[in-house]
């Protein structure tokens, strides 16, 4: 059951029918029963509540910045998407990065990818706040552009709040309060570069630290199967995700489609696999298709946050 807006009131509905008794619709008091088509429960849109909640921030200088509730809510948790943790059939999780620098191709993706489709915004967008609530209403799930430092740094500059294996401690925690206090409603922050940074023996701990303690989750931009951030976070108890496969933006329409065939596979063979797809206008109009199709591929379309630590973290043994 569910309530809904009807001119004249307030009406319960029952999920899967046509029927529903309103309160107030007609004169004071009165009962009045009217039937409507409803859309079937698949197709209903999660319900992504605005953020920040509350009990879920903290002040600081550089704004609101995510921690675990005193009741033990974790940021991930709350602000994730509904999935039917008990769902059997294999999760496939489609993240697409670098929204929010071109708004209308940003709006396109929030409007024509189903909620499902986890969102992942850049850094240096304008008007963060906005952005994730305007994306949850729609009911993605959220991420964050992190940018770190890659191995061919500084000829690829991701910008001025770039982690840095070079730089203190000090300074990289304050470019990622920086980077935390920009928004929230999102789950955590997705990797964006890092091939020097998360190399590094020293730099990347205190970072993860950070985000485990803020109730955040990370995915990586690496392969699982290849990946030391792995076993760190499994000892740690952080939540965390890999991308199986990932797409840039010049990506041609036919590698568009190989690759989310390679998705499939990886996910029935895996049990979970995820792509991350860097916004596009071709990525779009490909994705808005495909994920229409999953269902009867067997194939559960999942957001980010549930597949937090189930994908195999090293190659299959050889048989």
């Amino acid at each position: 059951m569910r309530w809904i807006w009807l001119a004249g009131g307030f009406v319960l509905v029952a999920l899967g029918g046509w029927w529903l008794f309103t309160n107030g619709a007609g004169k004071p008091g009165a009962n009045v029963r009217i039937a409507v088509p409803l859309p079937p429960l698949s197709s209903t849109p999660a319900l992504l509540l605005p953020a920040p909640d509350p009990g879920l921030v903290a002040s600081s200088p550089d704004g609101l910045l995510p921690i675990i509730g005193k009741d033990g809510r974790q940021v991930w948790q709350v602000y994730a998407r509904p999935f039917d943790r008990t769902e059997k059939r294999p999760r496939l999780t489609l993240v697409v990065t670098g929204l929010g620098l071109d708004h209308a191709l940003s709006q396109a993706a929030m409007d024509r990818l189903p909620g499902a489709v986890t969102l992942a915004f850049d850094p240096y967008a304008d008007d963060l706040k906005n952005a994730f609530n305007q994306a949850r209403s729609l009911g993605h799930e959220t991420l964050l552009g992190l940018p770190m430092e890659p191995l061919d740094y500084p000829r690829q500059d991701p910008g001025p709040l770039t982690l840095l294996a070079s730089l203190p401690e000090s300074e990289n925690v304050a470019r990622l309060n920086k980077l935390m206090g920009s928004g929230s409603g999102y789950v955590g922050f997705v990797a964006l570069w890092g091939g020097r940074f998360m190399a590094d023996k020293r730099a990347p701990l205190p970072i993860l630290e950070i985000l485990r303690e803020r109730g955040l989750m990370l995915v990586d931009n690496r392969s699982p199967a290849e990946n030391a951030t792995a076993m760190l976070a499994g000892q740690m108890k952080l939540p965390w995700a890999a991308a199986d496969l990932t797409l840039d933006s010049d990506a041609e329409p036919a590698a568009i489609d190989q690759a989310f065939a390679a998705l499939e596979t990886q996910a029935q063979r895996n049990g979970a696999a995820l792509a991350l797809a860097a916004l596009s206008p071709a990525l779009v109009d490909h994705a808005a298709s495909w994920v229409g199709t999953l269902d009867s591929k067997g194939l559960a379309l999942a957001p980010a946050s549930a597949l937090a630590n189930r994908q195999p973290t090293s190659p299959p043994t050889a048989q």
